[in-house]
Formats: structure tokens, sequence, C-alpha cells
């Protein structure tokens, strides 16, 4: 009786929650984690969370999977860990949360599983926002649910009035599907406008509060940031990059990936929104002849964060539950975090 009591009240609260045992498989999922994540209990019951399903990366673009997973960690030495991460959505994208994994103990004290309360973190207003009630639709690209061209250039004017008053700054991402023609000719335009969506809400849930993304065309996507310094600009431009290259929809037994080609600039004193534009164009084609999955900015090519991203695998990977050097500044110990 006590047992259903405390799954009736982990069943009304907002934050996602769910039970691995010592082999990670899911024991219990419950109504916030349906929500947070798109899948529901039936799809994810006594599979192993790392059986293709959230598949956190931390916010520098390392697969917990297999480096620094939580609830591997706190299952081995008992200690309480917490982090923001991403998971993956059912739907493809990245959403990006906040973490917390404590262990479960039997009766006499010994470590039987561990569990994960996780919550969504904010982003820009276009995350999710099919959730939400729209006022301004016929500035919202119905597909993405990013802003349209319309939204863009109604908001470009205000945006270069300040940047060219000294009184903020302006940093202008252009990004554009790589070989987004194949997955339309092999997989079918359904399966292409999902993608779109994939990716056009993977960039919104890897920005501030502030920045508009925009579906700017076809397979062409914009994000305009105010507020930032060339060093946040490229940041958060390889930000949106790895978080596409670590998203996928999951179409029978493929995944279906794709990656984007990107080009970063600030826009400079006395320069008008279309000369920034088309300097963020001509990068992002420069992004294209190096080989695709890259950003470029006026510094030159950026390095590429994180790992390349694992594709389906039936078992859960071996790997290390401790977080490493390169991912303990996203997930940490409670105590020190």
């Amino acid at each position: 009786m006590q047992e259903a009591m405390y799954r009736t009240i982990l069943e009304q609260i907002e934050d996602g929650v769910y039970f691995v045992d010592l082999e990670r498989r899911i024991t219990f999922w419950n109504q916030g984690a349906e929500r947070i994540t798109g899948y529901t209990a039936d799809e994810v019951m006594f599979r192993s969370c790392t059986d293709g399903i959230l598949r956190h990366v931390s916010e520098s673009g390392h697969q917990l999977c297999l480096h620094g997973c939580p609830l591997a960690a706190v299952m081995r030495d008992g200690k309480p860990r917490e982090g923001s991460l991403y998971l993956h959505h059912k739907a493809g994208h990245r959403v990006p949360i906040t973490v917390k994994g404590s262990a479960l103990r039997d009766v006499d004290g010994n470590i039987v599983g561990s569990v994960e309360v996780f919550h969504r973190r904010s982003s820009t207003w276009f995350a999710d926002l099919s959730r939400r009630e729209r006022s301004e639709d016929a500035l919202i690209d119905p597909l993405t649910d990013l802003g349209n061209r319309r939204f863009a250039h109604s908001q470009i004017p205000s945006l270069i009035a300040a940047a060219q008053a000294g009184g903020s700054s302006l940093g202008v991402v252009f990004l554009d599907i790589d070989e987004f023609k194949t997955v339309n000719d092999t997989q079918g335009h359904s399966i292409g406008d999902s993608v779109l969506r994939m990716v056009g809400q993977s960039l919104a849930n890897g920005l501030r509060a502030a920045d508009m993304p925009v579906r700017w065309g076809g397979e062409e996507f914009l994000v305009l940031l105010p507020g930032v310094s060339s060093e946040i600009l490229a940041t958060l431009a390889e930000r949106l990059r790895m978080l596409v290259e670590h998203s996928w929809i999951q179409v029978g037994d493929t995944q279906v990936r794709v990656t984007v080609s990107v080009g970063a600039v600030m826009v400079r004193p006395g320069e008008t929104f279309d000369e920034a534009l088309d300097r963020a164009d001509r990068l992002m084609y420069q992004s294209k002849a190096a080989g695709r999955n890259v950003v470029t900015t006026e510094s030159g090519r950026m390095k590429r964060r994180g790992q390349v991203p694992l594709f389906q695998i039936s078992r859960p990977w071996d790997m290390d539950p401790i977080a490493d050097d390169e991912t303990a500044d996203d997930v940490a110990d409670s105590d020190s975090a």
C-alpha cells in the first residue's frame, strides 16, 4: 500500500522520474517523463536506458552512455549526481534538462538501482511551441514552429538599430542541412518534413531565451543572437551543430540523421543586415567545402566538440561510469555541484 501511494505521488509531479535496476533496465517511468520525452511507459519499461532511448549528451557534446553516466556512477559509489544535459525526444530533437540521480537501496542498505529526476530547462520561446497558445501564427513556420522569414524581417530593423547605436551587438548564424535531398529521395517527403522539424526544434532547444531561430526557407535556417560577443557566438554556433548531429528520427530499424553546415558572423558597424547575411552565407559554403558538418566563423573553421554519435545498437555499451575530466563539469557529485 505504501509503495502504491508513493507511485501515485510520483505520477502527479511535473518532473520526469524513472528508476533503473543494476542492469540499467527501466523499472518505473512516470507521466512527467512521458511529457518531457514523448516516450510512453509501455515503450520503455524493462528496456535498458542506453538502448536507443534517451542517450544523454552533455553540454560539451559527450555521450554519457559511454562516459560519465550519472546513474551508473550512482550505483557504483552511492553518491548522488546532478548536471545539465540534453536528452533525445521521441520526435528526434534534443531537449535541455537538469538531472539528479540518486541510489535506490533495499532494507539492508544495499544498492539495488538508481533513480533519475529531471526537468526541462528553459530555452527560446520557439522550443516546442506547438504546446503553447500562438497569437501570431502569421509569423510562425507551421512545420518547424520557428519564426518564419516574415518574423525575421519584423525583428531585424530594431536589432540592427540597437547594434549600430552601440547599445547592443548582434550575431547571425546561417545553417543549411547537408545533403537534405538525399533524405527526401530515400525516405520520402513526409520523413523529410519530420527531419526539418527535428532540426528546427534542436536549434530552438540549444538557444538562450532572447535568441530567435528562423526557418529561412527550404532546408535553410537563420538564428539571430542579440547581445553576444564573438566568443559566445562561436560557442552557440558549435552547440547548435553538435545538437543537430546528435538528433535522429527512428524509422523502423533505421536512424535518419542529418548534419548542418554553419556560417556565423557578428554584424559590423555601419553594415546592413543583408551584408551580414551574405558574409554568413559565404562562410556556410566554406563549411560545405570543408566536408560539411562544420562551423566557420570569421576567425576560421572551428574544431568540432564532443564525440561522433553512436548508431543504434541492441545492447548497453561498455562504458566508464565515472565522469572523465571532459564531462565532470556537466555531471558532478551533488555535494560539489
